[in-house]
């Protein structure tokens, strides 16, 4: 599965025991769709390898021996873990665990470590929201919707949804994060609680401290939707400390 590979769902292996030859063999299936967002037919799946992942040992390759023999994970749907946590950062091309994965794997850097590996997975969503980890699932379907083009029933758009869940799950709700400097490589467009500056409107003071042409800037803040008070305060304190001195 390349780098152009639009959306992923493994799955399930119909075994009745037949142990990891049969694993290999399991069938997979794949729909591509419009915005490259990843899925997991079997989300829960997933959520079970990133909580295993923080009890085990960290191994020098993340590969389906680790899976089946330390995560317990077998069939199509633990085969299809990897790709999904490349496309996170978790893990290089090569299936080596990265520094995000490792991060992960502490208390203390978890959640952090989560919300970076959403926006590395699903950046087309976070291109509408830096706080979408915050958002209802009813607001997270209609981004999807928005994104795909699908019919928000269509089981895609689920599995979809219940792919980002499971990672988001792990992302405290009052995660703060303006005091990070997070990758944001993803961006923000409307509907994210960014800040723009506007062209700079130039005119003339006449007052006694007047010495000519002064510049004056517009800040524009759009909040996100949300009715969470933690988020809304980390984005007024970093206001004050970065633009109110």
């Amino acid at each position: 599965m390349g780098q152009n590979c639009l959306g992923l769902v493994m799955a399930e292996s119909q075994s009745n025991g037949g142990g990891a030859a049969e694993a290999k063999s399991a069938p997979t299936s794949r729909r591509e769709i419009p915005g490259g967002l990843p899925y997991l037919a079997a989300s829960g799946t997933l959520k079970r390898a990133l909580e295993g992942l923080t009890e085990a040992a960290q191994p020098p390759k993340f590969n389906y021996d680790f899976l089946e023999n330390v995560l317990k994970l077998k069939g199509g749907a633990g085969r299809a873990i990897p790709p999904i946590l490349k496309k996170m950062g978790m893990l290089s091309p090569e299936g080596v665990p990265t520094e995000l994965y490792a991060k992960f794997r502490t208390e203390s850097g978890r959640g952090r470590a989560a919300y970076q590996a959403l926006r590395n997975g699903f950046p087309e969503i976070f291109k509408r929201s830096d706080y979408a980890h915050s958002v209802p699932d009813s607001k997270l379907r209609d981004v999807i919707v928005e994104i795909t083009g699908l019919k928000p029933n269509d089981k895609i758009v689920q599995a979809i949804k219940g792919t980002f869940n499971s990672v988001k799950s792990f992302v405290p709700n009052d995660l703060d994060i303006s005091s990070e400097d997070f990758d944001g490589g993803s961006g923000a467009d409307e509907g994210s609680a960014a800040l723009t500056t506007s062209t700079p409107n130039h005119s003339t003071t006449h007052g006694p401290s007047s010495d000519g042409i002064r510049l004056a800037y517009n800040i524009n803040i759009v909040l996100p939707e949300t009715s969470d008070l933690k988020v809304l305060n980390a984005i007024f304190r970093s206001i004050k400390e970065n633009l109110m001195q």
